[in-house]
């Protein structure tokens, strides 16, 4: 894009209102909140036993039985309580799963009735039982009901009271990490037990190279995509109560991105779950869903709940060290992204409709992977040569009129990426410009593919006159040739020379207008982008914002740009003087190759 300088181009439905006459879990009018009976950590001991719950099919809370192994010391990892509480699981329930699983996290656990904590942590590679596990104690998750607690880091070591046993050996140490960076932690150390928050992360409808790059976004944030499939969660849901299974939603729609997790409280109309961070976002909007079980897959590294989730039942206010908090009954604002995609040589046709929560972040990602999921869906291949044709319409509160950009693409190797990167600037523009807070609650992405090639490349370029005087005006013949077209065609740009232009040797360069970066992927570009730090805008105004986004960066558009000779080419060097050092010229070509002129400026 011109005006913006790293390597992607420039940057269904109205705002979600859904009116829920009776959310499952509500609170009943009148009723006064209080917590149930609270056992402190600092009363807990070895060989207390109690009774944990959870939901292993279905709705149905069911229980288990625990007994507690020790209290671990220390903090500062994922989960940001400085004790954990260390226990054994026992039971039909437990012989059914193989021990604890991902979703499970947040479980209550109850000693004689009194809550204590909330499963959180389970260990991996532990074989041919899973029944040892961590828990976070209650009193640390009630904070997320009043202030925000302290923000964890990568991993954290805690230290037990005495050693215990997990399949014969023993350990006298538990470090609790994200769940990649557990796994390259298992074996480093005698007496070194690794656990991982046990979380049970979906993406649902996403092609398989689109959750490929999400897993790589979602990394960093300790979050690992378990399932890929499910039904459409049509149950009738249960009311929500310590033990139950809810859902944690980002995207929602023909593309979904969440979760499931076990709630450890409720109190009135809110309530308190996992145990650990979803994705530690401190204050956060996500969606709250009703959720159910299908089975528990019992894998070598780890158990995890399979599930659906279902109706919306409220919104996660909270995102923590110690767990997530939400409201019962009160529902999100959404942002909607409908993506339409028709592969002009076969027919078809693919529409996706998503609606994601306004976690700028995840929404920057998600749209180009929502966008190239029904790319690679309406092609039925993930890669491959080819033209698009892209038509984004973004809309917001704080825009006069909705923002309207059209650009093509061509790729010899992978159109279909190629063909969302204007997605990844829209939603840079919507939610991260530097200018003026927007409110975006629309982007519509249309796009039309052909296999045929629509492309035209720079023969030679030619100035009028070599020399040209600050203020003057320079003439450029561009020779253009079409892919197998019979002759080249000639176009004559006029490129005005600011008045401030400094004086001396000068390069005339001429390229297309889009981003070029020879000998590097689509696919990494995008990858790389997704994982970067969105870049300022580099103008004034918002309304120079909206202006280059919707005019500028065209890969159809011939660039002819005046740069002072020995000065970087950076993309904004033609906008530092009176005027623009620069003019562009609309093609109905992908514009490919380019040509540079040298020229005094006297």
């Amino acid at each position: 894009m011109v005006g913006r300088g790293r390597g992607v181009s420039v940057r269904s439905g109205i705002v979600v209102l859904i009116v829920l006459l009776a959310l499952p879990g509500a609170p009943v009018a009148g009723a006064t909140p209080s917590l149930p009976p609270i056992l402190p950590i600092d009363q807990v001991r070895p060989g207390m036993r109690g009774v944990g719950k959870t939901v292993v099919a279905g709705q149905r809370i069911d229980e288990f039985q625990f007994e507690v192994l020790d209290i671990l010391r220390g903090a500062g990892g994922p989960i940001t309580s400085d004790r954990l509480i260390l226990f054994r699981m026992s039971g039909p329930l437990v012989q059914r799963t193989g021990g604890s699983a991902a979703g499970m996290s947040g479980s209550p656990l109850y000693i004689q009735g009194r809550l204590v904590g909330a499963l959180s942590a389970s260990f991996i590679w532990q074989t041919p039982r899973r029944d040892i596990a961590l828990a976070t104690p209650i009193a640390d998750m009630l904070t997320l009901l009043e202030r925000p607690a302290r923000r964890p880091r990568g991993a954290a070591l805690y230290r037990a009271s005495r050693p215990f046993a997990v399949d014969g050996r023993l350990y006298d140490r538990v470090v609790v990490a994200p769940p990649r960076e557990a796994v390259r932690l298992v074996g480093r150390q005698p007496g070194l037990a690794v656990a991982t928050p046990a979380v049970a992360a979906y993406a649902l409808g996403l092609s398989p190279r689109a959750s490929r790059l999400l897993a790589d976004v979602i990394r960093p944030q300790g979050l690992e995509i378990l399932q890929g499939y499910a039904s459409k969660g049509t149950f009738a849901a249960q009311p929500v109560a310590a033990g139950s299974t809810i859902g944690v939603e980002e995207v929602r729609g023909d593309v979904e991105f969440g979760g499931i997790c076990t709630v450890t409280l409720r109190v009135g109309d809110r309530i308190v779950a996992c145990g650990h961070p979803w994705a530690n976002q401190g204050e956060v909007e996500y969606v709250l869903t009703a959720a159910e079980v299908i089975a528990v897959v019992n894998t070598l590294e780890r158990p995890f709940k399979v599930g659906n989730l279902g109706e919306v039942i409220g919104v996660v206010e909270q995102d923590r060290g110690t767990g997530i908090a939400a409201t019962l009954g009160v529902l999100p604002r959404l942002f909607n992204l409908r993506v339409v995609v028709t592969d002009l040589d076969s027919g078809a046709r693919v529409q996706l409709g998503a609606q994601m929560v306004r976690r700028r972040d995840m929404a920057r990602a998600l749209a180009p992977l929502v966008a190239l999921s029904a790319v690679e869906r309406a092609r039925q291949q993930a890669a491959g040569e080819g033209t698009a044709t892209v038509r984004l319409t973004l809309r917001a509160r704080g825009l006069a009129q909705p923002i309207v950009r059209e650009n093509m693409f061509y790729s010899t190797r992978d159109i279909a990426t190629a063909s969302v990167l204007d997605v990844l600037d829209a939603m840079e523009l919507a939610f991260y410009n530097d200018l003026r807070r927007l409110e975006p609650y629309d982007l519509t992405v249309e796009l039309s593919l052909t296999r045929r090639r629509h492309t035209a490349s720079i023969v030679d370029a030619a100035a009028a006159s070599r020399e040209v005087s600050p203020g003057g005006t320079l003439r450029v013949r561009v020779r253009l040739q079409p892919y197998l077209a019979e002759r080249p065609v000639t176009r004559v740009i006029e490129v005005p020379v600011p008045a401030d232009f400094p004086r001396g040797p000068a390069v005339v360069v001429v390229r297309s207008a889009g981003v070029d970066e020879p000998g590097v992927p689509v696919e990494a570009r995008l990858s790389g982008a997704l994982q970067a730090e969105p870049v300022p805008w580099g103008v004034s105004s918002l309304d120079d914002a909206l202006r280059l986004f919707a005019e500028f960066g065209r890969n159809t558009d011939i660039l002819v740009r005046i740069l002072p000779f020995g000065l970087p080419a950076t993309q904004l060097e033609f906008t530092k003087f009176d005027v623009p050092a620069a003019r562009t010229d609309r093609t109905e070509w992908v514009i490919q190759g380019s040509e540079s002129i040298p020229i005094l400026i006297r």
